[in-house]
């Protein structure tokens, strides 16, 4: 997701029946705290998926700020308010002195198990594949977004860092078919990828289509109400490039698995020659927006709505795997991968099958 910067005029809010006419009649950690939450209140898309009640929020948070409240405070403020949002598209920045904010339950997850965020992005850099598990070594890709190789006789594997440039990326997954295209199955892992532009993701899982299948749908929020969303876009998988590959498939996830990967699982999830093993996904699969406080601080907000072929929204839960199963610490400690050696093991076993309640 790309966010950009901009500024923008501070407006009056109608909050809880209260107008403020007259902005200056606020102290400084009043208007900002005002700003934040009446631009979440009129662009913020997902407040009726997660039935969150904005008012309320108002209710318990604004008191706590006063003329008084010191910068440290008023941010921690605002961080203990977005909280409740549990999405990690939302944010809360500040340059002087450095401070920063994500909600969402894969942030927390990712500090509980990293301690820092420094911890993890080392963590996230690394590949989620150790090269003991290939067969012929390690091929990469597209400036190393793709990794590929056999991981047996008879099962392929790639990984993907990142969603980026539709016309590369059907090039290099166009070769990665053709190379597996004898393969008695493909482990495809989209574990450590940060998302990006989900035509791209479009255009990979098409090349492992069978026929045109609906897999998503998507809102833009247009008005300031709640319930302000232009009419829902349809998004289809549907075979393209020059070997589409239909035997069995699996889809490695986890919760490093965000935003555009979420929306390419939920595309992978409609073929019935595919199985999604790991972990639930990031829960954040809206577009994201950012903007300024007039205080300077940064923040970002998803701006629309995304629904499964069903239409029901993931945000704040993320995809499910049909089979659950993580890797342990001491796994990750050792570099044995329990979810990559289960997958193998069920294509081996010839066990893959459709799971209940995928869409013809």
């Amino acid at each position: 997701m790309i966010f950009e910067y901009v500024s923008i005029s501070i407006v009056c809010v109608l909050l809880l029946g209260v107008a403020f006419s007259d902005a200056e009649d606020l102290s400084e950690p009043e208007k900002n705290f005002e700003h934040l939450w009446g631009e979440f209140d009129t662009r913020y898309a997902l407040f009726l998926p997660k039935r969150i009640d904005w008012d309320l929020i108002y209710e318990i948070y604004r008191p706590k700020v006063t003329p008084q409240t010191s910068d440290d405070e008023l941010f921690e403020i605002m961080s203990s308010m977005l909280t409740h949002l549990n999405d990690l598209h939302v944010r809360l920045d500040s340059k002087n002195p450095p401070r920063s904010f994500r909600s969402g339950k894969s942030h927390e997850a990712m500090m509980e198990q990293f301690g820092t965020v420094d911890n993890f992005i080392s963590y996230f850099r690394q590949r989620p594949i150790d090269k003991k598990y290939s067969k012929t070594g390690l091929q990469e890709r597209h400036e190393d977004i793709f990794v590929f190789t056999w991981l047996t006789d008879d099962v392929g594997y790639f990984h993907f860092s990142k969603f980026r440039d539709v016309e590369k990326s059907s090039e290099v997954v166009d070769e990665i078919v053709a190379n597996f295209k004898n393969a008695k199955g493909i482990i495809i892992d989209v574990r450590k990828n940060g998302g990006g532009d989900d035509h791209v993701g479009k255009a990979i899982a098409d090349r492992f289509t069978d026929k045109k299948r609906l897999y998503m749908t998507i809102q833009d929020k247009n008005g300031p109400g709640h319930e302000d969303f232009a009419e829902p876009v349809e998004w289809y998988v549907q075979p393209d490039g020059p070997i589409q590959f239909t035997k069995p498939i699996i889809l490695l996830t986890d919760f490093t698995s965000g935003s555009a990967a979420e929306n390419f699982a939920l595309a992978l999830r409609v073929l019935p020659h595919a199985t999604i093993v790991g972990d639930f996904t990031s829960g954040c699969f809206a577009d994201a927006e950012a903007d300024k406080l007039p205080n300077g601080w940064y923040f970002s907000l998803s701006v629309n709505l995304f629904k499964d072929q069903n239409g029901f929204c993931w945000e704040g839960i993320g995809v499910p795997p049909d089979l659950r199963i993580i890797n342990t610490k001491e796994d990750l400690e050792n570099k044995k991968d329990r979810v990559l050696e289960f997958a193998v093991e069920l294509i081996d076993a010839g066990i893959v099958k459709k799971c209940v309640g995928k869409n013809e």
